[in-house]
């Protein structure tokens, strides 16, 4: 019984340290999350949103992983700014809404 103890310890401990070691993948593009003032004067794109399952004591690093995802979404439809909506997080869920837009750069600019 003492065993079988140990080994059900030594599986749920090695299964919350892979939890807590993967790694999602970075954006690593040009938009920029900002606040909703400072988009006053860009082009609104729309509204794009994901859901990770991830939630309850893991619900932040679902809410992280799903801005990851939405950046990329967001360069992809040629936004330059999000602006995001307060995560919802219920009992198996974790889901983000972001706005997006376009502003004018300096190569905008004549």
């Amino acid at each position: 019984m003492k065993h079988l103890r140990l080994t059900l310890l030594l599986a749920a401990t090695g299964g919350l340290a892979a939890c807590g070691s993967m790694s999602s993948p970075r954006y690593a593009g040009s938009v920029l999350a900002s606040e909703a003032g400072a988009v006053a004067r860009c082009q609104y794109l729309g509204e794009i949103s994901g859901s990770s399952g991830l939630s309850g004591f893991f619900a932040l690093k679902g809410a992280n992983d799903v801005k990851q995802e939405l950046l990329g979404r967001a360069d992809a439809q040629g936004a330059t700014h999000v602006v995001w909506d307060r995560p919802d997080v219920d009992y198996t869920s974790t889901t983000v809404v972001a706005k997006t837009y376009r502003c004018p750069t300096v190569q905008d600019k004549p």
